[in-house]
């Protein structure tokens, strides 16, 4: 028998033309995610700590501080004048100023709050007040202006009925009481024999102790 002839190997020839670049591919993603190719790179770790230092080290934004209000006494007469009932316009007619002026210091100091299309005046700031309840004048801090126009108004009468000794000046202020701002009561003293041994003593006026505690 004779054996099969086996064929012989082909041998291997190098290309003398290079093989042609393939293009990345790239893969269908679903949803609304854009083609992304297959053989980007992943950034590594050592680039994103580079870049966490690079943020650290650059300049911190300066943050934001509140302008303090411009102290001008006519202003306080203009909130006092408001306080009485008349209008931001005519205060500030009287004063010299412009109502642009006067609003922007009372937006400042938070005596404006905004209501619909209109601004709305309201002063809210605490007040150091001298009361006298209980036979003698203690100083209390009220929470708003009422609360200090009806110490003020109950002093006016005490001085008028001490040079007067007239009990009707008093009717307006019996079981009345002033609230402090901890929520405690003080009763305006309405005694004539009290208010007689309050005059007598040595006590501050009545402007040398008023003061607000609070311009913003």
């Amino acid at each position: 028998m004779t054996k099969p002839k086996r064929s012989k190997p082909r041998k291997k020839t190098r290309r003398t033309t290079p093989r042609p670049r393939r293009k990345p591919t790239t893969r269908r993603v679903s949803g609304s995610a854009k083609r992304r190719p297959s053989t980007r790179r992943k950034p590594s770790s050592k680039r994103k700590v580079a870049v966490r230092r690079k943020v650290a080290s650059g300049k911190k934004k300066a943050k934001r501080t509140r302008k303090p209000p411009v102290w001008d006494p006519r202003i306080e007469i203009a909130i006092k004048e408001m306080n009485r009932g008349r209008s931001l316009t005519v205060s500030a007619r009287n004063l010299r100023l412009s109502n642009a002026e006067l609003q922007r210091a009372l937006r400042q100091r938070r005596l404006l709050t905004r209501k619909g299309k209109r601004w709305v005046f309201k002063d809210n700031r605490p007040r150091r007040v001298p009361v006298m309840t209980a036979g003698r004048i203690r100083v209390v801090t009220v929470p708003t202006y009422k609360e200090a126009q009806l110490v003020g108004q109950h002093a006016h009468s005490v001085r008028e009925f001490v040079s007067s000794n007239n009990v009707r000046l008093l009717r307006p202020f019996k079981g009345r009481a002033v609230q402090a701002v901890n929520g405690r009561e003080f009763p305006l003293e309405t005694d004539p024999n009290a208010l007689h041994r309050i005059a007598a003593m040595d006590s501050p006026p009545f402007h040398e102790i008023y003061e607000i505690t609070s311009n913003t």
